[in-house]
């Protein structure tokens, strides 16, 4: 009890403390309701909005939330994430929670369960909305350990990037019964279009630094090869394979494992 005393538990006291000063960006975020330049709306679930933002913006931010909501429970069979909306309609502010402010919105998942899904200038879209949603999801089937020990970046961002339509086609998913008439993640003209440059390995997409460690052209690249990969997966497995594929994970299953062993049952099923 002693050396519990003296040095576990200081140790425990000093991490959570620690990661807070190490990461201020989350400090605000979980004090969102405190600030006096957010206010709570009517929303389902928690949405904080700044003072800036128009009326319009705020009718076309419910509209946003409630289509990627939708979509959330359509591709998942029902929404189990709980992440607190912050939506900054100045990029000033976005960066003040979203650690370096890049791109339209970002999610932030801590090890004592609690998320937030921040949206920038460019975040009160339906499509953002729903691919930060999907993250998510994620997050809040599996927790935050497993997510960083054993599921591949280039599945989180390529399953958040199905439910983006700006780059993908959701007959992927809704009607994955023909592979061979469904459209590519790729393929179609009228997608926002990624670097035209040779696909990467997925062995090589498998951290967040291997995913975002490179320059932009790396980046788009890194999103077309889990794009790709994730929709030919369900185009075997069809979406109730994400959910089983969780499932597997969260009940003790290797990630690989359950992965390959979902597309191999569809390929070649069982014959009683």
């Amino acid at each position: 009890m002693r050396l519990f005393l003296r040095y576990v538990l200081p140790f425990l006291l000093a991490l959570p403390i620690g990661f807070l000063l190490l990461y201020p960006h989350l400090l605000r975020c979980m004090r969102i309701g405190e600030s006096p330049q957010f206010r709570q709306v009517s929303i389902i679930g928690k949405v904080y909005v700044n003072h800036t933002a128009t009326r319009r913006q705020q009718q076309q931010l419910r509209t946003h939330i409630q289509t990627a909501r939708q979509r959330i429970q359509q591709f998942w069979g029902g929404q189990q994430g709980q992440a607190t909306i912050i939506y900054c309609p100045k990029q000033a502010d976005y960066e003040r929670y979203c650690m370096g402010g890049e791109g339209a919105g970002c999610s932030i998942g801590t090890p004592w369960g609690a998320s937030y899904l921040i949206l920038g200038p460019d975040g009160n879209n339906a499509d953002v909305i729903a691919h930060e949603l999907c993250h998510d999801e994620l997050f809040a089937r599996l927790g935050w350990w497993r997510i960083k020990r054993q599921i591949p970046q280039w599945f989180n961002e390529g399953l958040a990037l199905m439910l983006d339509y700006r780059f993908s086609n959701p007959a992927v998913w809704e009607h994955p019964d023909n592979l061979e008439n469904n459209p590519s993640f790729s393929e179609e003209e009228h997608r926002q279009p990624f670097a035209e440059h040779p696909m990467v390995k997925l062995s090589d997409l498998e951290s967040t630094r291997d995913f975002f460690g490179g320059d932009y052209g790396h980046v788009m690249l890194a999103y077309q090869t889990a794009a790709d990969e994730v929709s030919r997966w369900l185009a075997v497995v069809g979406r109730a394979g994400v959910p089983a594929l969780t499932n597997a994970v969260a009940n003790g299953s290797d990630f690989d494992d359950a992965y390959l062993g979902l597309e191999r049952e569809k390929r070649h099923p069982k014959t009683k």
